[in-house]
């Protein structure tokens, strides 16, 4: 390592060659020797950013949209943080819901965000997936499975940053939130560095612990998690099906659970009253469904008969956790697989379809207002597609879909947030920032988005923005010799009159030395970190030609700032 002021001159070698031998090669391009070298690892044409995901180590950054969002820092426990592994306000698993008769509306909820993109307020802590003979919703078996840390993730998936405190005991599970049933871990890291494992319920709860004996205390656990975008889009199958195929299909699967007889006689009675019953097309019969739940009001039931499920459907009375405990015991009934999913400020639900899998499904709810903790700076989470499934007036008016009177979010992220799909990019996207497209049908595509910026140029040959700052790039480390196949280590930072400039692209880039830094090669790509730091292990191509090389980084522009180049 050498420190850097202006541009590196890097030697490449041959993999295996040593000494002055090894530079007399590089300095003879002609006496290239043939010889099988690993190709570099890393997929330029990704999501991701910086380091290749995996246990113990997460990427750089990856981009959402048309924002790069960077690896959360691996921070002491903040103020008035809750920790989970102990009892707290928004880190309690519920291993049962009953609903009851307080049907009034709410007052203030209160949400604490964890994801980046935040899902708020459908962050998952406590699912159910079935139901006693009271109506009170469980989880069917807390048997727990392990789940795999890594994969890879693709443009059929949405990506997302997690950042918890949590207290381990070798061997306790804890439970800690999750942004979809099937989401995948495919990397993390902790400080203090220990080794944990992932699992999750039947009810797909998730879970983590560490079997290592010293694991005792205190840890910042920051994940990368990934999802299918279709959880977050629900839709029908393409097929039709009738809502008894369905149940069918659901009981093949061990999805269905089995409810009560008193239960069961109870719910055919409000599917009666719907005029539904398995015969059904699964379209029409779920749109009834979802119609009628979202038209629940917070309200007193004045002659209660002392049947909560009962009385609760009959008056269309309740907050979120009425309407979607009653729907629940209602669609399992008829044969769609449903779950009631909790956190601290909302109830929601999730169904399953053939060919779909699982799907979120809001029923809104009634409350004055919603505080958000720790979501200021974060990005919202933008589904691919609107929810497409009957919506009475008074359902778009609720905080659900962040109207009403929010706490804790800038206007700005309110109003990024309630655009409607199509008007800004989906948070799985990422062609606009990396010229690749999504396959989505909505990135850029375009080849020309995605060339780095070389030495002396603009970014497509436009001055720079005055209305934007212009930053400095800045070399601090950078190997002086790299090999074929393996990777070069550069560290540096960007900075602008305001300060450091975090959450930028930064590409490093490779020209032959002397060429003035024309025919630029990019061999890596990483994100700025909020203080503007950046570090990349850059893959060097296997076929690169034997030759002393100048190191340059580039930063792209944004909302914010003008692209720039280091020295």
């Amino acid at each position: 390592m050498m420190a850097m002021r202006r541009t590196a001159a890097v030697v490449l070698l041959a993999a295996g060659a040593v000494g002055a031998t090894a530079v007399a090669w590089a300095q003879k391009p002609a006496r290239t020797l043939h010889e099988d070298v690993p190709s570099p690892g890393g997929d330029l044409g990704g999501p991701l950013v910086g380091s290749k995901p995996e246990a113990g180590k997460n990427p750089e950054g990856f981009a959402s949209g048309n924002k790069l969002l960077p690896e959360p820092e691996l921070a002491p426990k903040e103020r008035g943080e809750e920790v989970f592994g102990r009892d707290g306000f928004s880190t309690d698993r519920q291993t049962s819901a009953r609903p009851d008769y307080q049907t009034g509306s709410d007052g203030t909820l209160h949400y604490v965000s964890v994801f980046n993109p935040d899902v708020m307020p459908f962050k998952r802590m406590s699912a159910l997936d079935g139901v006693a003979d009271d109506y009170t919703a469980i989880i069917r078996s807390s048997a727990l499975s392990d789940v795999a840390v890594g994969g890879a993730t693709d443009a059929s998936r949405d990506r997302f940053w997690a950042s918890i405190m949590i207290e381990l005991r070798p061997g306790q599970d804890v439970a800690i939130p999750s942004v979809a049933p099937e989401m995948r871990i495919l990397s993390y890291e902790t400080q203090p560095s220990v080794r944990v494992t992932f699992s999750k319920d039947s009810a797909d709860n998730f879970y983590v612990r560490s079997d290592e004996s010293s694991a005792a205390g205190q840890y910042r656990l920051v994940f990368l998690a990934d999802a299918d975008a279709g959880y977050f889009s629900p839709e029908l199958p393409r097929r039709i099906y009738s809502v008894g195929k369905v149940r069918e299909l659901a009981m093949q699967e061990g999805r269905l659970p089995v409810l009560p007889a008193a239960v069961l006689t109870m719910a055919r009675r409000a599917l009666a009253d719907r005029g539904l019953s398995e015969n059904d097309e699964l379209g029409t019969a779920f749109n009834k469904l979802v119609y009628y739940f979202r038209g629940f009001e917070a309200k007193a039931i004045d002659h209660p008969t002392g049947d909560i499920f009962w009385d609760l459907y009959v008056n269309q009375a309740g907050v979120c956790r009425h309407r979607s405990s009653t729907f629940m015991i209602t669609a399992n009934a008829i044969g769609i697989p449903t779950r009631l999913v909790h956190n601290e400020a909302h109830a929601f639900v999730e169904v399953w379809f053939p060919e779909r899998g699982w799907q979120r499904i809001d029923l809104g709810g009634a409350a004055l207002r919603m505080e958000v903790q720790n979501g200021a700076d974060k990005t919202i989470h933008r589904p691919r597609a609107d929810d497409p499934f009957a919506k009475p007036e008074e359902y778009d008016r609720g905080y659900t879909q962040l109207e009403g009177d929010i706490r804790g979010l800038s206007q700005a992220q309110l109003e990024e947030a309630r655009k409607p799909a199509g008007d800004a990019p989906a948070s799985g996207e990422f062609g606009e920032l990396f010229g690749s497209g999504s396959g989505s049908g909505s990135g850029s595509g375009g080849g020309d988005d995605d060339e780095p910026l070389g030495p002396g140029q603009g970014p497509h040959g436009r001055p720079a923005d005055p209305a934007k700052l212009t930053p400095t790039v800045t070399i601090t480390i950078a190997d002086p010799v790299a090999y074929r196949g393996e990777t070069l280590r550069v560290e540096g930072r960007v900075d602008a009159a305001r300060g450091p400039v975090g959450g930028v692209r930064v590409d490093v880039m490779l020209a032959p030395a002397g060429s003035g830094g024309r025919f630029p090669i990019r061999i890596g790509r990483t994100v700025t970190a909020p203080d503007g730091t950046f570090a990349s292990d850059a893959a060097l191509p296997a076929d690169l030609d034997l030759t002393r090389y100048e190191l340059y980084v580039s930063s792209r522009e944004d909302a914010r700032h003008n692209a720039a180049i280091s020295d």
